[in-house]
């Protein structure tokens, strides 16, 4: 298996799970917005699956170890962030305030998802980054890539 398909898996199963953890305020939106409720848990996960393939891509030759690997995980978790207040304020907003209620929806999402969305994103990211440091056996790694550093 590629390691940006095992840092999609990853990404996308703890982000779901974070998005389970707040799942009486999604509910809301879901409700105001007229659309299923488990749309707004899994719509951050498939965003943050999306991204972490984008941006995991050539981690084989690019990321030597955990540190690198959580800046990835953090430009994963901003532009997940952002992709999901895009997507709520699309549904939720109407169109002549498009950009306050943007900017409500991002504070509310921000205040209400971020501390579980952060550090799920950031145990993806040491989880992926601790796998990338130690060459396992089960995963693919095209071409020699860097030295790993501790």
């Amino acid at each position: 298996m590629p390691i940006a398909v095992f840092a999609m898996l990853v990404f996308g199963i703890a982000s779901v799970l974070a998005a389970g953890a707040v799942d009486a305020v999604m509910r809301n939106f879901a409700g105001e917005a007229g659309v299923p409720p488990w749309v707004f848990v899994i719509v951050p996960g498939l965003f943050a699956m999306l991204f972490a393939l984008i941006f995991y891509r050539n981690a084989h030759a690019d990321v030597a170890g955990v540190k690198q690997s959580l800046s990835r995980a953090l430009l994963v978790a901003l532009f997940t962030w952002l992709a999901v207040i895009v997507y709520v304020s699309a549904l939720w907003c109407p169109a002549y305030r498009a950009l306050s209620c943007a900017r409500d929806v991002a504070l509310v999402t921000a205040a209400v998802g971020g501390g579980p969305f952060l550090l799920a994103i950031l145990v993806s990211g040491a989880i992926v980054g601790q796998v990338l440091k130690r060459r396992v056996d089960w995963l693919s790694y095209r071409g020699g890539g860097r030295k790993v550093v501790d």
